[in-house]
């Protein structure tokens, strides 16, 4: 593990970048943090193996940025975001992927709410694009969001939280840390571990902050792991599922719900058939609302997202 330039003073935040073979990316994520309002933060970059390509990116950001960078061996994101965090001498952390980028407010708005001391974790509102962006398009409304105030009984049942929009207090002193048995949904099990575990009181900042990159090219988390069936959100939904029990009749039934979603999708993938654009985040927004009324998952929506080809398939709301 080498790490090169360490700041010599604390900061007030940390920001966690893990990379792995992304310059381009990367050096727009950076770009985002050389707009931000406020200036007294650290961004620690740890490039987990790969050809070493964030080291040029980084240099080209010294003169700007107080930048950390930590080389080490490929080990996946939980790793990566976990030595980050060893490193972390900020009083709050942040995190960031390569591939996702910051509005100019984002750490100011999430100082401010978090210095006032009524939250332990803030999180702003996502963009979800398929295309790169850098500032917020003229038609930003048409784009899919993250922007879910925080409800910690629909956080059992599905993440509507961007890891990229997450501000917290510095919990590197804790035992809690991003379980590295996981590829995808490592994020969605630290909220659950920072709020359950630790009372890290979450707050939604009310305003659009970040943008989640889901480009096709770009081999991200999403177009990866819609190449195989069993996909590993399928497989990581199961495994918390089973990691964060619950006896509320209504988060079994949501959870029924989504993993029949999941068999469908895989159903789809053995088969070759096409996967909707943002399939996921259309299924939640169209399901918290209902959640929060109190009603019952809507069945026929499986039907209107992803169409039953077989009709011996039956739904079920048990958690598999």
């Amino acid at each position: 593990m080498r790490t090169t330039h360490p700041p010599e003073d604390d900061m007030m935040i940390s920001v966690i970048i893990p990379t792995f073979n992304r310059p381009g990316p990367l050096h727009r994520a950076l770009r985002s943090l050389a707009r931000q309002e406020i200036t007294d933060f650290e961004v620690i970059v740890v490039d987990d193996g790969g050809e070493r390509s964030a080291r040029p990116v980084a240099d080209s950001w010294r003169t700007t940025l107080p930048i950390r960078l930590i080389e080490g061996d490929h080990h996946g994101v939980s790793r990566a975001r976990n030595t980050g965090l060893h490193a972390a001498s900020g009083e709050f952390v942040a995190f960031l992927d390569d591939d996702d980028i910051v509005f100019p407010r984002h750490l100011r708005a999430a100082h401010t709410v978090l210095n006032r001391g009524s939250a332990d974790a803030v999180y702003g509102g996502a963009l979800v694009s398929s295309r790169w962006i850098e500032t917020t398009p003229r038609r930003a409304q048409r784009l899919p969001r993250k922007d879910y105030e925080f409800d910690p009984r629909f956080l059992l049942i599905a993440n509507y939280i961007h890891t990229g929009s997450v501000v917290c207090r510095n919990f590197s002193d804790t035992t809690a840390r991003f379980d590295e048995w996981l590829s995808h949904c490592e994020d969605w099990d630290m909220w659950l571990r920072l709020h359950h575990e630790l009372g890290y009181r979450f707050s939604y900042l009310g305003e659009i902050t970040s943008v989640y990159h889901q480009v096709p090219q770009c081999r991200g988390a999403v177009s990866t792991a819609y190449a195989s069936s069993p996909t590993p959100f399928t497989l990581a939904r199961r495994h918390l599922f089973d990691a964060w029990d619950s006896t509320d009749q209504q988060i079994s039934d949501y959870r029924g719900w989504f993993n029949d979603f999941d068999a469908r999708l895989d159903r789809r993938i053995e088969h070759g058939r096409p996967i909707p654009n943002h399939i996921f985040e259309t299924a939640v927004r169209a399901l918290q609302s209902r959640f929060a009324h109190g009603e019952p998952a809507d069945r026929a929506l499986l039907e209107t997202l992803l169409p039953q080809h077989h009709s011996s398939h039956r739904y079920t709301a048990e958690v598999r």
